[in-house]
């Protein structure tokens, strides 16, 4: 199959779970065309963006890019796009902007034939809905988290009517997209999933003069619930001296943690590693006892999906903790896998951190059931196979 995979910014240190299923329908023998809304801004990518020569696959818009290609097209759809924004009394120069993008896409698509659209986050769906309209292509749009969360009911109103098939990543986010008015029969609960042969597992054990690790993972936003992390950490330091905390991500509330972190005190304990790629965060999951994504609801209602790293870390072996929120709870079996508190109860949080460190002989049980539940649930190669079967009956009944 030819797909076009149609994404805000590509490529993404923060959407690995993007990566995945493209490198693994490529090993699967289909050819994936990335359309990426917006040019990459960060320095630091994943080894298969140049293993698998991804950004040969890319598309980006550019004014110098459309005289290569078939020029009476793109004006046929750019004059389509625009009759649509008149009709919605939408036009303007930023509608024009992204109009002529759009159609430069459709152009591409139209001259390698795609046989599917698949659009990733709610947003960029509503893109793709502009471009099914114009190739006369299937759709499939698949929702992730904030694009759920953060929506209102007018925000998908004319994707929700017109694509036929929404992903979403847990039963909390169907719960969310049907609140938001699409049709439950549309609604597909797809899992992410990892690469397990990435991710080696290792027991830990509690060496008598090695340090407690204490591993975080995720961008410095106010969802991933850093700022709990480090408070709990602090009441627990103050108790035990053979502990340390990891932090790895960036962003903007990298201010704020350094802030927090700097008040309490605790410079020597809680170590901010900066943006890392997947082989050094695997590592550091190695080399660490416990890992910690306590997630929270942001105030703007911003919401997790199900965060790939927790899946990561289980496959390693490591026991997690976690919150009851959004699609963690199917991720994370709560006193099987790893441990859920409530969120933005950081006093809870350092409970179960205490408990963990006087019972390591726990940390080996939650690791392998941790393994095994990745394993069954969220691998890549059986959720692409699924995820082909969604392709082929959508390309079968267009």
């Amino acid at each position: 199959m030819k797909i076009a995979y149609c994404i805000n910014i590509f490529p993404k240190i923060s959407e690995s779970f993007i990566l995945n299923e493209i490198v693994e329908l490529l090993e699967k023998g289909h050819d994936i065309q990335i359309f990426s809304i917006r040019k990459p801004f960060e320095k630091i990518v994943h080894e298969e963006i140049n293993t698998y020569n991804l950004l040969k696959r890319t598309h980006y818009f550019s004014i110098s890019n459309i005289f290569k290609v078939n020029i009476i097209k793109l004006c046929v759809f750019l004059l389509k796009n625009i009759i649509k924004d008149i009709c919605h009394v939408r036009l303007s120069k930023k509608s024009l902007i992204l109009d002529l993008k759009l159609a430069y896409f459709a152009t591409i698509m139209s001259r390698i034939d795609i046989d599917l659209i698949h659009a990733h986050f709610g947003t960029i769906g509503n893109y793709g809905l502009r471009l099914k309209q114009l190739i006369n292509k299937p759709l499939i749009t698949s929702f992730y988290g904030i694009d759920a969360a953060i929506a209102d009911t007018n925000t998908y109103t004319e994707l929700f009517r017109n694509c036929k098939i929404i992903t979403v990543l847990s039963n909390d986010m169907k719960n969310d997209l049907v609140n938001l008015g699409c049709p439950e029969d549309k609604i597909k609960i797809h899992h992410l999933g990892i690469n397990l042969k990435k991710f080696s597992y290792s027991e830990r054990y509690k060496d008598s003069i090695e340090k407690i690790h204490f591993l975080s993972v995720g961008r410095f936003v106010e969802k991933k619930g850093i700022m709990y992390t480090i408070k709990a950490f602090y009441y627990l330091q103050l108790e035990y001296n053979n502990i340390e905390l990891s932090i790895i991500g960036d962003g903007e509330m990298k201010h704020e943690i350094e802030t927090l972190i700097n008040n309490l005190e605790i410079q020597d304990k809680v170590i901010l590693l900066g943006s890392h790629t997947l082989g050094e965060v695997i590592n550091e999951m190695h080399r660490s006892h416990v890992f910690l994504l306590p997630s929270i609801t942001a105030k703007n209602g911003d919401k997790e999906g199900t965060p790939t790293v927790l899946m990561e870390a289980q496959a390693t072996g490591i026991p997690v903790i976690s919150t009851y929120h959004a699609g963690i709870p199917e991720v994370v079996i709560n006193n099987k896998t790893g441990y859920l508190v409530e969120e933005r109860d950081s006093c809870s949080l350092y409970k179960i951190m205490k408990y963990l460190v006087e019972q390591p002989e726990l940390w080996n049980e939650l690791g392998k059931n941790g393994r095994n539940h990745i394993k069954e649930n969220y691998n890549i190669s059986n959720q692409v196979d699924k995820l082909e079967c969604i392709y082929k009956d959508m390309i079968n009944k267009n």
